[in-house]
């Protein structure tokens, strides 16, 4: 979990690459990095960035975030990952060190169908331009996306996540919603998935909501939040 901030500009070791921190740098190193890592006192600032299901989850984000967390959110409806990368960056460039982000993104390149590599590469440069956050929070697109567009897409993309953050368990943390849905089933899945199969319920709000505020706590370690389990019968 984030300590305290102190008034000071983070440089996060010349701003290197996330890949050469997590790999380089120990956990009590980066914790202390962390530490003293802002732009202004008080909590440290959490940049969200996503589409339609982020901006459904906004109330519920920052009730569990706030006041733990300073919540920035960058979403626009329908966006795909290429569409989102200027004001990524804007958001990145104009308020100031970010401690940790967490992206939901991919799931409209989905369902546009077409081959992956167009999605795999904008989500590359989404990384690239989130290298100078020292925690990055990564949501798996939900297994219904694909089948609206007919493609691999949200697999492929899902693969990557899941391959990152099993490589740098340090710099970056995962949220599985494909995972937690493809474990519900067919009788409790529409308590946490509307019927469109796509967008998230109250209760998927507050699920991904509540996972998000698992993986930032998470930060400065190498250690990953168990998935949220659906309560039982």
């Amino acid at each position: 979990m984030f300590p305290g901030r102190k008034r000071r500009r983070c440089t996060l070791a010349g701003r290197r690459q996330r890949r050469l921190v997590a790999r380089r740098v120990p956990a009590a190193s980066l914790a202390l990095m962390l530490a003293s890592c802002s732009a202004t006192t008080g909590p440290p600032r959490v940049s969200v960035i996503g589409d339609s299901i982020t901006a459904l989850a906004q109330p519920d984000t920052s009730a569990a975030l706030e006041p733990s967390y300073n919540v920035g959110y960058v979403f626009r409806i329908s966006v795909r990952i290429d569409q989102l990368l200027g004001l990524v960056a804007s958001d990145q460039r104009d308020n100031g060190p970010t401690a940790a982000a967490v992206i939901n993104l991919g799931t409209n390149d989905a369902i546009a169908g077409g081959t992956s590599a167009r999605a795999l590469t904008s989500f590359d440069r989404l990384l690239t331009a989130t290298r100078s956050v020292p925690c990055v929070v990564l949501t798996t697109i939900g297994p219904f996306a694909d089948e609206r567009g007919r493609s691999d897409v949200g697999a492929s993309l899902n693969r990557m996540i899941i391959n990152l953050v099993a490589a740098h368990p340090m710099g970056y943390k995962l949220v599985d919603w494909n995972g937690f849905l493809n474990a519900l089933d067919s009788q409790t899945r529409p308590n946490y998935l509307q019927p469109d199969l796509i967008h998230e319920t109250p209760a998927g709000a507050r699920w991904i909501a509540a996972s998000d505020k698992a993986a930032l706590d998470t930060c400065g370690t190498d250690e990953q939040a168990p998935m949220i389990r659906a309560p039982g019968p």
